[in-house]
């Protein structure tokens, strides 16, 4: 996967051509920021947060061919 790649580029990937890569990429870049804002807002535990940072990605999966429909690149 190519590091130049922003993220709406990688959401688009994922959505439009099924490209798991590119979905892990994002899941690398974003994981322990998820994470640690689940932490924060369920007061330290940390299996409720794993719970909802497993979540926000599982739904950014299932949404991502409408969120993709919606952004747009400004070059």
């Amino acid at each position: 996967m190519n590091e130049k790649n922003d993220d709406a580029e990688l959401l688009r990937q994922y959505a439009r051509e099924g490209a798991n890569d590119a979905f892990a990429e994002l899941v690398r870049r974003h994981v322990n920021l998820v994470y640690s804002a689940a932490l924060r807002q369920l007061n330290g535990d940390a299996h409720l947060a794993a719970d909802a940072t497993q979540l926000v990605f599982t739904d950014l999966a299932r949404k991502a061919p409408l969120l993709c429909a919606g952004i747009t690149t400004y070059s």
